[in-house]
């Protein structure tokens, strides 16, 4: 697993390069629930985003890891292709999708 704690960065899938950018850490949300980071993703050539909001990661007694969360690059590598998956054409025009994947990406 390679993590990393910048902001953006660059991504191979199936021989296209996909940029991505951290565009939330970890927040509540009201009534013990915790949103956790979300990464926006899009085809270096094309301006179609897509989303992806990870789980809040929780420690082994149940309470939310609250420290500033690093990037896995495996998972934001996987993301992009479940969101492709998903139905997800980087390569078309319109607003933002978002995908919920769980902690690999998947």
């Amino acid at each position: 697993m390679q993590h990393t704690r910048d902001q953006r960065g660059v991504v191979e899938v199936d021989g296209e390069t996909y940029e991505w950018e951290l565009r939330r850490q970890p927040q509540p949300k009201g009534g013990g629930q915790w949103d956790g980071i979300a990464v926006s993703l899009r085809h270096q050539d094309f301006k179609r985003e897509a989303i992806v909001q990870f789980p809040m990661p929780m420690r082994a007694n149940g309470r939310p890891e609250l420290e500033k969360q690093r990037v896995n690059v495996d998972a934001v590598r996987n993301a992009v292709a479940a969101a492709i998956e998903a139905g997800w054409n980087p390569t078309s025009r319109g607003k933002p999708v978002v995908f919920d994947v769980d902690a690999d990406g998947r």
